[in-house]
């Protein structure tokens, strides 16, 4: 039944989103390049997340959705919901969840303009040597600390020279070129936030229509995904946070969820698992 699940899932996603495919990153060039580039920070990517790119999942491994289909299907709802989103908001959709992050690329061109391009020229070069150093560390050993410590000695010693460069071609320039990287600040990301809000919603949804109730536990685990670095602490209020999961479980419950305008990832989620039987009895759209 829930290789079923699984299937029909995808099944709804494609009739809505023709372009939808599920790919796996151990066979994609592009999420082993992705890999390496998240390794410093989240070396677990390759094999630990799903990542949707437009209208393409990525699971790890055709073993790790086997490995449980119902959560897979779960996983792959989840994304369902982003999918819509991004063809419903288009490009707002990308700026909107990586705001944030993204102001560091118009900073460093406005500082390589009216200060000096030499520092950010070094300081592309120096990030690129980082990441190859990188690159053939992983060929070469395996021990996790040699290869995160190669990347962020380099890394560290090309911020020192990025400083440096900026106060000697750039002046008083220097402050702008060291706040362009105020971006980089985890601070929260409430834009971010809120679609992440419409994906785990299709979490706390299926629980309910499955079993016919959502734990303060289940809604205070997926509450750590928020305020932790799993998506670059996009809300580290965490009061706030379960106030919020707590107003869409209580949409959930009384089926508002699938009666908003943008209710359609939910809709489709719900027809499919009332066509299997696998709706609690006595929920009903």
């Amino acid at each position: 039944m829930s290789r079923e699940l699984f299937d029909k899932v995808a099944d709804s996603i494609t009739r809505d989103h023709p372009s939808f495919r599920i790919r796996y990153k151990s066979t994609s060039r592009l999420m082993g390049l992705l890999a390496v580039l998240a390794y410093p920070f989240n070396p677990g990517f390759a094999d630990g997340y799903i990542t949707t790119l437009g209208s393409k999942v990525y699971f790890p491994t055709p073993e790790d959705v086997e490995q449980s289909y119902l959560h897979s299907a779960e996983t792959l709802a989840h994304e369902g919901v982003h999918i819509y989103d991004a063809q419903q908001r288009g490009i707002w959709f990308t700026l909107s969840y990586m705001m944030n992050q993204l102001l560091i690329l118009p900073l460093l061109v406005v500082f390589a303009i009216l200060g000096s391009w030499i520092p950010v020229a070094g300081l592309v070069g120096g990030l690129t040597v980082s990441y190859l150093s990188l690159w053939l560390m992983m060929k070469i050993t395996g021990n996790f600390n040699v290869r995160r410590w190669t990347f962020f000695a380099l890394a560290g010693a090309t911020a020192i020279g990025y400083v440096v460069a900026s106060i000697w071609f750039a002046k008083w320039w220097a402050a702008l070129g060291v706040a362009a990287f105020l971006p980089l600040v985890p601070i929260s990301s409430l834009l971010r936030a809120k679609w992440e809000y419409r994906g785990y919603a299709m979490g706390i949804a299926m629980q309910y229509w499955r079993t016919g109730a959502v734990a303060d536990s289940y809604l205070d685990w997926i509450s750590t995904h928020f305020t932790g670095p799993d998506y670059y602490f996009m809300d580290r209020n965490k009061a706030r946070v379960m106030d919020r999961l707590k107003s869409i479980r209580a949409d959930v419950l009384n089926g508002a969820i699938l009666k908003q305008s943008d209710s359609r990832p939910y809709q489709r989620t719900f027809e499919v698992m009332q066509s299997l039987g696998m709706v609690k009895a006595g929920i009903s759209a």
